[in-house]
């Protein structure tokens, strides 16, 4: 992989609310500047452009031109689910490093040929799962690596919220990949795999709309240390966000997981948990994701040690699994 410059250049393919947010974050990584952005639908990418102080020239229709730029460093792909992996593929095909945001794919034999494509062409390759650098996840991790609950027994995390409802809207649109699974299951799933790895045995329930995609779905999961999980994501329920880990000696609690600014630590041996405030410090929470990729291509790195790319693949088969128990199949599917 060529040696990164000193400042690594950023495109962007999809123009929707997520790369807005990604952007605002983009600026309080120094070292980073946002040169191109990319849409499929007509004047989105110039009303983006100009919204954010592109050079009007470098908003584009399609994405041929964007990723043939020679001074594009690494793209981030912020388009629906059912297209991550045409986009990524066409980014990689053209040298390029790649942020894609969550879920990786849909299915996964695509996971599967964009992680051989990026070792071979030895391109550096990231799902964004901006949550994982979290300072305050960073601390849960931590306890666990000290030991401090003990054996670990069980993991309950859940998040949902109530979308208005639109068949159109890519929550909702199964064309699109909608459903509660990709988009917010997505983040209880791998917050268990960070902690335990991959279920040996799983079972699923969902609830399918009339625009038959998973409108809320529960998960149990079993692992070979004989661990459990009981996970659940909804995108038409507003449900408390939370995540506890359990052990023998105590439990980790994480007050709204999904944006982490905090992290209690309860041991059976001590009257008080220990709490540590660890605040985002300005943006959204993106910038800590946007420091990895850095630090990466900084480093020569080809993948990160903590989003790495078997783990987003053993996450894309997990959630194969469960769209087989709940009966959910899209046009990605083989």
């Amino acid at each position: 992989m060529p040696k990164m410059a000193d400042t690594i250049n950023w495109g962007i393919i999809g123009c929707g609310g997520i790369a807005r947010k990604f952007v605002n974050c983009l600026s309080l990584v120094s070292g980073s500047e946002l040169v191109a952005v990319a849409s499929a639908t007509p004047g989105k990418a110039q009303e983006f452009a100009r919204q954010f102080g592109v050079d009007p020239a470098a908003a584009y229709q399609g994405y041929d031109e964007l990723v043939a730029r020679d001074d594009i460093h690494a793209v981030y792909v912020a388009t629906t689910h059912n297209f991550h992996y045409e986009n990524v593929k066409l980014a990689l095909e053209h040298g390029k490093a790649v942020l894609c945001e969550k879920a990786f794919t849909v299915a996964t034999w695509e996971a599967e040929e964009l992680v051989a494509l990026a070792r071979e062409r030895k391109l550096f390759l990231m799902e964004a799962m901006w949550t994982r650098f979290l300072p305050a996840i960073g601390q849960v991790r931590d306890w666990l690596a000290d030991g401090e609950i003990g054996e670990l027994r069980q993991i309950r995390a859940d998040f949902g919220f109530d979308a208005p409802f639109d068949p159109e809207g890519r929550l909702y649109n199964k064309a699109l990949a909608g459903g509660a699974l990709l988009d917010a299951g997505i983040y209880p799933i791998s917050f268990a795999s960070m902690i335990a790895g991959s279920p040996v045995a799983l079972e699923a329930v969902a609830e399918i709309g009339t625009t038959d995609v998973d409108e809320q779905s529960f998960y149990l999961f079993r692992y070979e240390s004989g661990v459990v999980a009981t996970l659940s994501a909804a995108v038409r329920a507003r449900i408390n966000v939370m995540a506890e880990i359990i052990g023998t000696e105590g439990k980790i609690v994480v007050p709204r997981f999904l944006t982490a600014s905090s992290a209690e630590l309860h041991r059976h041996d001590r009257a008080k948990p220990i709490r540590r405030r660890l605040p985002v410090r300005e943006g959204r929470g993106f910038e800590y994701e946007i420091q990895e990729v850095l630090d990466c291509l900084n480093q020569g790195k080809l993948e990160s040690a903590v989003m790495p790319l078997d783990e987003s693949v053993a996450i894309m088969k997990t959630m194969d699994a469960i769209r087989q128990k709940i009966g959910l199949r899209y046009a990605n599917d083989r």
